[in-house]
């Protein structure tokens, strides 16, 4: 799931909460959303652990050179 469809599907709260176990704000999460900001690596992946695997951090910043799920 990509963050348009997190926020889409989940309310306000929710979201914050999340943002807040990731050590980051809401308020950057919508800059992100908005293209004014430019997620992190690093915050991808706290995204995807704070989001219990809802949102991957594939899917969040897809331009970067994930390692592939089979080499795992």
């Amino acid at each position: 799931m990509n963050l348009k469809d997190f926020f889409a599907s989940h309310d306000t709260a929710h979201v914050a909460m999340v943002a807040a176990t990731a050590r980051t704000s809401l308020g950057y999460l919508r800059g992100c959303l908005y293209g004014q900001r430019r997620m992190s690596a690093d915050l991808a992946i706290r995204l995807e652990h704070a989001s219990a695997g809802l949102m991957t951090a594939r899917e969040l910043r897809p331009d970067l050179p994930w390692p592939s799920s089979e080499a795992a």
